[in-house]
């Protein structure tokens, strides 16, 4: 009965980390960021991010700082600014998420 439990134990402390990979892995920082796109940003970029009102955001050549502070600061009379709505983790998870799109 020890042994089973031991062998259990060994099994959950696995699953659990394992979990914890995937939850933390950059997939799932991209998958996130999708979503708060999709939520937050899509009304203006488009689903598929090829724009809208706001600019098609393929191919993005600004730096990540540049894609952070626009998020976070908006445009005067173009963007809204997401400072007070997102946290951090949730706009870097944006940025990683626009640099998936080719």
């Amino acid at each position: 009965m020890k042994r089973f439990s031991f062998v259990l134990a060994f099994v959950l402390l696995a699953l659990f980390l394992n979990a914890q990979t995937l939850t933390n892995s950059p997939a799932a920082g991209v998958q996130a960021g999708r979503g708060l796109f999709l939520k937050n940003c899509a009304h203006c970029h488009g689903a598929d991010a090829h724009g809208d009102e706001g600019p098609d955001l393929h191919k993005l050549d600004w730096t990540d700082e540049q894609i952070t502070t626009r998020i976070r600061n908006g445009k005067k009379g173009q963007m809204t600014a997401f400072a007070g709505k997102l946290s951090a983790d949730q706009i870097n998870e944006i940025e990683d998420y626009l640099r998936t799109l080719k």
